[in-house]
Order: C-alpha cells, then structure tokens, then sequence
C-alpha cells in the first residue's frame, strides 16, 4: 500500500523579510568588536552594541550574548576543556563492575532528570566533590588507607 504524496506549499515567511540580512549584520559587528577588543577582553565597561529595533512592536534582538564553549553547559560548575586541552585518564573496571558503573550514572540521570549524563562528568564532579567536601575527603581517605 502506497500513500500519495501531495506537494505541500512552502510556509509564509514574509513576516520576516530582512531578519537574515539584520542577523548577518548583527554578527559581523559583534566579530569586529571581538577583533577590536582583542579577543574578545571580558568585564570591558563599555556599554555593548545593540542592534536597531527589527519592526513595528517588535523588541530589539538582544546584545552579544557570551559565545558557547566547548563541551557540557548544563550540571556542574564548569563544562568539560575542549578537546585540545584535555588530558586523558582512563580507568578500568572488570565487567561486572562497569555494569554497576553504567547502571549508577543511568540512575542519576534519571533522578537529575538529564537526557544524557556522561561518566566523566560525573567523575570530575566526584573528585572537585571530595576536594571542596571535608567529610567526603575523609571518607575517601579512609577508604585508600
């Protein structure tokens, strides 16, 4: 059984004539601030550019936000270094207790009601967790002796 497929019309997007023009503007003069300021020098005391209104009724877009960085945003203090950065550490486990491993890390995304939760995010949040936590280093520290 087939299903005839009937040409849908492209949606009306004539609300929004120019708005592609508007943004490109937008980000060429935030990437010549950022080449003025050297990169981009954070806590600058100038006021930040903003762009003209964008119509009748409509609100200005807002001001240079801060550009994502590589890797998580979300949980934790800090996201992950990029690639380039990163020093890798592995740790191994015997199958039984990788099972153990992934059925914790499932589990605490489930209770911090995360989509994905990675085990090296959890393991930097352990570790920063038992550094900043004085009851937490003396368990640990019990534990190692």
């Amino acid at each position: 059984m087939s299903a005839s497929r009937t040409p849908v019309p492209p949606p009306d997007m004539g609300g929004l004539t120019g708005d592609w023009e508007r943004l490109k503007q937008l980000r060429d003069r935030e990437a010549r601030k950022d080449q003025d300021q050297g990169q981009g020098a954070a806590g600058d005391a100038a006021a930040p550019e903003r762009p003209e209104a964008t119509g009748e009724g409509q609100e200005e877009a807002p001001s240079a936000r801060p550009r994502p960085r590589a890797g998580r945003t979300r949980g934790g203090r800090r996201p992950p270094p990029a690639a380039a950065d990163a020093v890798p550490t592995t740790i191994r486990f015997d199958p039984e207790e990788a099972r153990a491993v992934d059925r914790f890390v499932l589990e605490l995304a489930d209770q911090a009601a995360r989509r994905t939760l990675d085990k090296a995010e959890v393991f930097r949040e352990l570790v920063r967790l038992a550094q900043e936590h004085e009851p937490t280093r003396k368990q640990l520290l019990k534990r190692l002796k």
